[in-house]
């Protein structure tokens, strides 16, 4: 999901920034862009109806058709994407739409390890910078960190998420003991590549 890698003090500001672009006003006004069902049907049977009717050549009832077809259009795509949007919360809304099974070219294409995982000091900061080869149709970038038994899953830790796979500023290293890290591509909110070769930083 967008926010996961966001601290809770920096969720709460977004809340509160959100409810306040979204007064009871603006809020009851963007659900209602969501059309109730009926609404839907009855657009459903008018594309039927003007299409059967433009078949027989009058430019008017193809120009009605037309525009039906747009609000069809229009309100299908609202559907599918709310269902892909609150598949979080329920997928099967999705599943039932048969959208669950259908893959893009993208989606096809496993994510595979950030090659070349380096790491490095800036001279002038000093901050621990990473770097990696880009993965195709990947989102973003995790770069994990652990300063005890890398063997030990509960000691790796989350440092820092990016949207790009070059000079990426690492925090959270305690440069005092031995770190071990490792980058991961990401794309969606469940979708994980394999881990990039392990790299360790000396005291």
């Amino acid at each position: 999901m967008p926010f996961n890698d966001l601290s809770n003090h920096e969720l709460i500001i977004k809340s509160a920034a959100t409810l306040e672009a979204l007064p009871p006003d603006k809020w009851a006004y963007l659900m209602s862009l969501f059309s109730p069902r009926e609404r839907y049907a009855e657009n459903h049977e008018r594309l039927e109806a003007s299409f059967a009717a433009s078949l027989k050549g009058d430019p008017e009832k193809q120009k009605e058709c037309d525009a039906i077809r747009k609000a069809v259009e229009q309100e299908m795509t609202i559907l599918f994407g709310m269902a892909k949007l609150l598949a979080v919360k329920d997928p099967t809304i999705l599943e039932a739409l048969g959208s669950a099974h259908t893959s893009t070219p993208s989606a096809q294409l496993h994510l595979i390890a950030p090659k070349d995982f380096d790491l490095s000091y800036d001279r002038k900061t000093g901050h621990l910078i990473a770097s990696a080869t880009k993965v195709a149709t990947a989102k973003g970038y995790q770069i994990w960190g652990c300063d005890g038994d890398p063997k030990v899953e509960a000691n790796w830790r989350l440092l820092t998420a990016s949207h790009r796979c070059r000079g990426i500023e690492v925090p959270g290293v305690d440069r005092s003991k031995t770190n071990y890290l490792k980058m991961r591509a990401v794309r969606g909110a469940n979708e994980f590549g394999p881990w990039s070769k392990l790299s360790q930083l000396d005291p």
